[in-house]
């Protein structure tokens, strides 16, 4: 494997290695999926209309050249392949290269900020499904770095991107902040210390899970304006709120039932005991995951876009 110069924060990575075992639980992909209010949906039906959605917004039709970054197990780039597209995807977990590559997907280990040059120039559209999340750390927000952050993440969807191409376009899905961030400092607080103040509480189990800080409305839209224009902007919300809804009840049901789930967390376990012992948290008893989309006015909300490279 290539060594990644950048490497990506620890709990980021324990994550994307801990959803090489998630398919033992019956999911295959860890984003929302589509349900247009009617929460029946299968699951996996759900997520391929998220996948469709996402390649018809970048216009990917058969010999499309496209980059999905942070592929996870490649359900996306698998759909994009029935289309006849050359999906390239990347991530910075061994064992989901090698489980792609078992489907026969082109994926490498890299991490976004370190793409060789061979993809300058090179792609008709650029997919980030959930991945850009996990850029921004809760030091980089108390440090004031998460703008040129998102800055330089478009200005790398900007250079991969043919200047002679007919799309040019970059499809985005990411949780944000409802209203005012989570003060970052809640987030690399100990859970325990937090156990009166609910928001803190939950925001360092999901921190301490899968890593990140997430951006605010219009955030995203100012840190691309010098190399995209936003055509779209969709509130997926609700969506999300039925995925991990339906996370939680199958990770609950497989932790107690399912004999291969439970030895391959139990080994996870014994090399990473804190990070599954959270991981777990955030399905089974505390469902921090589910709490950030819950109510009438969760603490996030989820937003599908759709951006425009502009024209030099």
């Amino acid at each position: 494997m290539v060594e990644m110069k950048n490497i990506a924060p620890e709990n980021v990575v324990n994550l994307y290695d801990l959803t090489g075992i998630t398919p033992l639980a019956g999911i295959q992909d860890y984003t929302d999926g589509i349900y247009n209010g009617n929460p029946s949906i299968p699951h996996d039906v759900a997520q391929k209309k998220q996948h469709e959605y996402l390649l018809d917004e970048i216009g990917a039709r058969e010999g499309f050249r496209l980059l999905e970054v942070g592929c996870g197990l490649g359900t996306l780039l698998e759909t994009a392949r029935e289309r006849g597209v050359r999906g390239v995807g990347i991530t910075i977990s061994e064992d989901q290269v090698s489980q792609c590559r078992d489907k026969g997907l082109d994926v490498r280990l890299h991490n976004y900020k370190d793409l060789p040059e061979e993809f300058t120039h090179s792609l008709d559209g650029v997919i980030a499904n959930g991945s850009l999340e996990h850029f921004s750390q809760p030091e980089d927000a108390i440090a004031g770095k998460q703008d040129k952050i998102y800055q330089t993440m478009f200005e790398i969807f900007a250079r991969v991107l043919d200047p002679e191409s007919e799309s040019q376009r970059v499809a985005t899905t990411a949780i944000h902040f409802n209203g005012n961030p989570i003060n970052p400092r809640k987030f690399i607080k100990n859970p325990l210390l937090q156990v009166f103040d609910s928001e803190g509480f939950h925001a360092s189990i999901l921190h301490q899970s899968y890593g990140g800080f997430y951006p605010v409305e219009n955030q995203l839209k100012r840190c691309a304006s010098q190399y995209f224009r936003m055509l779209k902007e969709v509130n997926g919300t609700d969506d999300y709120r039925i995925t991990s809804e339906h996370w939680c009840k199958e990770y609950g049901r497989a932790l107690f039932t399912n004999p291969k789930f439970m030895l391959a967390i139990g080994k996870h376990f014994l090399k990473r005991p804190i990070h599954t012992v959270l991981t777990a948290a955030s399905y089974v008893g505390p469902e921090s995951w589910a709490w950030q989309f819950r109510g009438d006015n969760p603490p996030a909300k989820l937003y599908r876009h759709t951006w425009e490279r502009i024209k030099e």
